[in-house]
């Protein structure tokens, strides 16, 4: 199935509405002051239109990535919503229903952390159930873009600030150890997708709970992920090359089409399809002159290439508990943009047949089985193909965006809480889940590019019965930089009675939102002129 076209069975319906990360990406501090210039008429362009103009953007775009770091504006600024309670009566919306009480008295160390909305909250959560948390970083400025700290929405969400070179483990060590060596930290860990191997490493030097490092490493390099699950039906066959004259090998043993990438990046960044040898050379040549992540590790430049397989995705929500692997649900996932795979929006939970779900779990969990998985969340993305299920990507932390928000307000339990307890040795105790209604984010993504001037709409979209309206852009920010999920400039969320309603209400204020331009403007006025 290519996006834009109808998803069979129970799966959402067009890929082509308006619309995840990794979300570590930087807000800007201060950006609350777009709302003052945002409260003009709604014009709600319909849904379906903007994602066909961006998917045409993207086909000119090709997805070029600029070699630089922080190149991605990441901002946590505007969050409104409407007065209506959950369905549940569970109180305020996104509040876990689940007990966090052994957070009492307990500290953790989070090196990095993720920047969307729920992060932050789950912080706040967190720390009302008594937990004491530590923010280490190697770069205030990345998350701030030069504005005030102290303004910025994670200075008020934890309770310290460590500043510390975060790829260099002995500096993290350090960081959470007196002089003496002496441990100062109940657990360790982080939700980035580029530091998640170095808070392992930490975690187990100071025999504190956590994953295997080498799991996490084997889940984080994609090829290594193809390597350790072998000849499994889920697995897709795939080629690393490292040179120009490894491409042609690489079409005899895969064929057209394929996916590009780079073996290890978050928020789709970098990949997309390729049907023909040109367009792949194009994108080797693109992805091999990459050589720093967008947080700045060394990358070798290799390009990571695998058979494209025709299908719906959908992603698996899981905790696993002492090698046990909980499954919180099945989430769906809207694409678009060919060649490129951006993700704009998505639903909880998706209704599976019990044939089908027996089978999406089991290659879930011989996945994490066969990368020695045993311990934390994962965020696995599976396609459903004619032949069966087949593993996209594996990702050894919680789901991004506002993913974690649907599970949280269907299910009462967190994936962000229970992986901090886990973090500090505790059980979440996850079972049985229990799904009460549905939810459904939209993300929302640009139709223009340009320098922003206001956003139109918001007002009208917060009425929407329901909604929650994220937004996480500021005046003069550029937009459509790069054609990644960077691009996404916000969201609306919804929990509802199901997840069909759900999505209705958030696809509903998305439709009445605008990013208006300073080539609008121009534009308008050269008109009048």
């Amino acid at each position: 199935m290519t996006p834009g076209a109808p998803a069979p069975g129970p799966f959402p319906g067009p890929a082509a509405r308006l619309s995840d990360d990794d979300g570590s990406h930087p807000p800007r501090a201060g950006a609350i002051g777009l709302f003052r210039h945002a409260a003009r008429p709604a014009r709600a362009p319909p849904a379906a239109f903007l994602c066909a103009s961006l998917t045409a953007y993207a086909h000119r775009v090709r997805n070029r990535v600029p070699n630089v770091i922080g190149a991605v504006n990441w901002s946590l600024c505007i969050r409104v919503e409407s007065t209506e309670q959950r369905h549940d009566g569970g109180g305020s919306m996104t509040t876990p229903l689940a007990d966090y009480a052994k957070f009492a008295g307990k500290r953790i160390a989070i090196v990095e952390h993720m920047q969307n909305h729920p992060f932050v909250l789950g912080l706040h959560q967190a720390r009302e159930h008594g937990l004491e948390v530590w923010l280490l970083t190697g770069d205030r400025s990345w998350y701030t873009h030069g504005h005030d700290w102290d303004s910025h929405p994670l200075a008020a969400a934890v309770d310290r600030v460590v500043d510390v070179d975060t790829t260099d483990l002995a500096a993290v060590l350090a960081a959470v150890t007196d002089e003496s060596g002496q441990c100062l930290v109940d657990g360790l860990t982080s939700f980035s997708d580029y530091h998640t191997v170095i808070a392992a490493q930490a975690a187990q030097r100071l025999s504190l709970p956590g994953p295997d490092p080498e799991a996490v490493e084997t889940a984080n390099e994609k090829d290594r992920l193809r390597l350790a699950l072998g000849d499994v039906p889920y697995n897709i066959p795939h080629a690393r090359v490292s040179s120009r004259e490894q491409l042609d090998e690489a079409v005899r043993k895969l064929g057209f089409p394929m996916i590009a990438k780079p073996p290890a990046e978050a928020i789709s960044y970098g990949v997309r399809r390729v049907d023909t040898m040109a367009e792949l050379v194009e994108a080797y040549e693109e992805l091999s002159g990459v050589r720093h992540s967008l947080r700045g590790q060394p990358r070798s430049g290799d390009v990571l290439l695998e058979t494209y397989v025709e299908g719906v995705e959908v992603s698996v929500e899981t905790m696993t508990v002492d090698g046990y692997t909980h499954v919180f649900g099945v989430t769906s996932k809207d694409l678009f943009g060919d060649p490129a795979y951006i993700e704009c929006g998505h639903t909880f939970p998706v209704p599976l047949s019990d044939e089908e779900r027996e089978a999406l779990y089991a290659a879930v969990r011989g996945t994490l089985e066969a990368i020695g998985y045993r311990h934390g969340p994962c965020h696995t993305e599976v396609r459903r193909t004619e032949t069966g299920w087949r593993i996209i990507e594996a990702n050894p932390r919680t789901p991004s965006s506002c993913m974690t928000m649907l599970v949280t307000d269907v299910t009462g339990r967190s994936p962000i809480l229970d992986a901090w307890l886990l973090t500090i040795g505790e059980a979440p105790p996850i079972e049985p889940v229990v799904h009460n209604g549905g939810a459904a984010v939209r993300m929302i993504y640009p139709t223009r590019k340009g320098t922003l001037t206001r956003v139109d709409g918001i007002e009208a979209a917060a009425a929407v019965p329901g909604v929650q309206v994220l937004l996480h852009v500021e005046k003069g920010d550029k937009l459509l930089q790069r054609m990644d999920n960077s691009s996404c400039v916000g969201f609306t969320y919804c929990a509802g009675a199901d997840r069909e309603e759900a999505q209705a209400l958030a696809d509903r204020a998305a439709g009445y939102l605008d990013f208006v331009v300073e080539e609008d403007e121009r534009g308008e006025r050269g008109g009048e002129s």
